[in-house]
């Protein structure tokens, strides 16, 4: 159950959203919409589908940046130590 406490002074405005985050943070709203209409267990079963294949896409993505953001750091990196090797000394100096 969600309670809240009005504060001395508190305009109704304010209290009806701290009210409204309350309820989303419960995901009271969340399950107002998912209940609002019946569901036949089929389809359950293929909405839950899609939000699993959303989700592995989803991770594909983040795993498919991850590496390339890694690579670009690799390469990046092994430029930066070519630049930074000694330089040797010529053999046309004279000594």
């Amino acid at each position: 159950m969600i309670r809240l406490e009005l504060k001395s002074n508190e305009p109704i405005d304010k209290a009806l959203r701290r009210f409204k985050k309350v309820c989303d943070r419960e995901g009271l709203t969340r399950d107002i919409r998912k209940n609002s209409y019946y569901e036949k267990p089929s389809e359950q079963k293929k909405r839950r589908q899609r939000e699993a294949e959303k989700e592995r896409a989803k991770q594909e993505r983040l795993l498919r940046k991850k590496k390339t953001k890694n690579r670009k750091a690799r390469v990046k990196a092994k430029k930066d130590s070519r630049s930074f090797s000694p330089k040797r000394p010529s053999d046309n100096s004279d000594d």
